[in-house]
């Protein structure tokens, strides 16, 4: 069994009045014991946090109530596209080889997308000055602007300049 050995870094964009999430900068740090191919590696990692970034903040698959799957769909079933996705910084390490096999490697295409939905809720807690979690993934606009009102209600955060607050968060 191999797990990830990472950090991420989140710091986003928050519009108050619309809920919109915009991702500002990202950052992943990895360690990946020894990168046969430390290009490819950092590719696997980018994508990977593509794809974390669309399930924090777009993808959900609904059923109404008979049970039916409300995004058939790619119109309905949102996905990010690379306007969504910031440039991602890597800062990969291979100053820990696995003692588990003779390359030294370990697993690195699950580093990305592990922990992206939860480095971008903490930067859009930290953004809303939320003392607790924001509860459930995909942030939508709705839920975005359910929490900031949610924050206005408790007096956790004055109110910002034109709506928009910026925050990070890691993870």
């Amino acid at each position: 069994m191999t797990y990830p050995y990472g950090a991420h870094i989140a710091v986003v964009e928050v519009d108050t009045g619309t809920g919109q999430v915009r991702v500002l900068r990202y950052l992943v740090a990895y360690e990946v014991g020894r990168a046969i191919n430390p290009m490819l590696v950092e590719g696997q990692l980018r994508g990977g946090v593509a794809q974390g970034i669309g399930g924090a903040l777009f993808e959900e698959f609904g059923y109404d109530e008979a049970g039916q799957p409300q995004a058939i769909t790619f119109i309905e079933y949102r996905l990010p596209t690379a306007a969504e996705i910031p440039p991602v910084d890597v800062l990969l390490s291979q100053d820990a080889p696995s003692p588990g096999n003779p390359l030294g490697v370990m697993g690195a295409g699950e580093g990305g997308v592990n922990a992206a939905g939860a480095a971008v809720a903490n930067a859009v807690r930290d953004a809303l000055g939320l003392a607790g979690g924001v509860g459930q993934l995909p942030l939508t606009p709705a839920r975005v602007c359910a929490l900031a009102q949610a924050g206005a209600r408790t007096g956790v955060r004055a109110g910002a300049q034109n709506g928009v607050h910026t925050g990070g968060g890691d993870q």
